[in-house]
C-alpha cells in the first residue's frame, strides 16, 4: 500500500549487486517506494549464509540478508549462461537505475561495463561500487568491508588498545556506511525524483574511506581517513553525461564492492 513516504514510487531499479554496499542502498531505494529486482546467480548470493559464519551472532533467521534485501522482487540469473545477455538487456532496458559491484576484470568479460550497458538506456544512472576506484595498481582488486574500508583507511588501527591487535569490527558496519553514501549522493537523488529522467549519471564511491567524488572534483571522506580519490589515481569525473557520450569525457557513478 503506497504512502505519503514513497517518495520514489515508479522508479525502477535492477540490484546486480551482491554482499552488502550495493544492496543496502538499493533497499533504502525500496523502503521509499522504488521497485527493486534483486538479480542472483542460480546459487544465490553468497551473502545469504553470511549469519552461519563466526563471529556473527547466532539466529535462527538470517537477518543479515533480510536487512539488506527486504522489500525486492527476486530473479536468478547465470550471466554467464548463453542467453543471458538477451535477459539482461530487457533488464536494463526496463530499469531506471543499475547498481552494479562486480570487480572489473569479471565485469568486462560479463560485459558489464557502463559502455555495455548504456547502449541500451542512454537515461541509465549507473552505480558502479568498486573496492579501490577504477585506476591504480588495486584497482582490479574486490574490495570488502575489513579490506577497502577499515583496514585501508586506517580506521582498523584505531579499534584496539595499546599493544593488542585491531578488534574485528561487526560485519558489514562500513559497508553500511558506503550503502548510505551511495543512496544519498547528490547527483543520483534528484534524478530519480525528476519529472523529466536525468540524461545519464555516473556516480563513484570508492573503497578509500568511501569517499565522494563531486562533479568539482573534490573528495570527501565519510571516514575522514584515507587518500583523496585523484592521489589514489582513481579517475577525477563529473557527475553527469550526456546519452551515450563515453564515461571517459564526463563521469559517472562508482561505488565499493562488497
Amino acid at each position: 500500500m503506497a504512502s505519503d513516504n514513497d517518495i520514489f514510487s515508479g522508479l525502477k531499479v535492477v540490484d546486480l549487486a551482491s554482499f552488502i554496499a550495493g544492496p543496502g542502498a538499493a533497499v533504502m531505494l525500496s523502503d521509499f517506494g522504488a521497485d527493486v529486482i534483486k538479480v542472483e546467480p542460480p546459487t544465490g548470493d553468497t551473502w545469504r549464509i553470511g549469519y552461519k559464519i563466526p563471529p556473527q551472532p547466532r539466529a535462527k533467521d538470517n537477518y543479515p540478508w533480510h536487512l539488506n534485501n527486504r522489500n525486492k522482487r527476486g530473479l536468478a540469473l547465470d550471466l554467464k549462461s548463453p542467453h543471458a545477455g538477451e535477459i539482461l538487456e530487457r533488464l536494463v532496458k526496463w530499469a531506471d537505475v543499475l547498481i552494479v559491484n562486480t570487480p572489473h576484470p569479471a565485469r568486462k568479460k560479463l560485459k558489464l561495463e557502463y559502455e555495455d550497458v548504456v547502449q541500451w538506456n542512454p537515461r541509465l544512472i549507473y552505480a558502479d561500487v568498486t573496492g579501490y576506484g577504477d585506476k591504480g595498481p588495486d584497482a582490479a582488486l574486490p574490495g570488502f568491508d575489513i579490506t577497502s574500508y577499515w583496514a585501508r583507511s586506517g580506521l582498523l588501527s584505531m579499534t584496539r588498545d595499546a599493544g593488542a591487535p585491531p578488534t574485528l569490527p561487526v560485519a558489514g558496519s562500513g559497508d553500511h556506511a558506503t550503502a548510505v553514501a551511495l543512496f544519498s549522493r547528490r547527483d543520483v537523488l534528484p534524478a530519480t525524483r525528476s519529472a523529466e529522467p536525468a540524461e545519464c549519471h555516473f556516480q563513484r564511491v570508492s573503497g578509500l574511506g568511501r569517499q565522494l567524488v563531486s562533479d568539482r572534483g573534490d573528495a570527501r571522506s565519510l571516514a575522514g581517513f584515507g587518500q583523496s580519490d585523484r592521489s589514489s589515481g582513481s579517475a577525477d569525473r563529473s557527475a553527469l553525461c550526456r546519452p551515450g557520450e563515453a564515461v571517459g569525457q564526463r563521469g559517472a557513478a562508482h561505488r565499493d564492492s562488497g
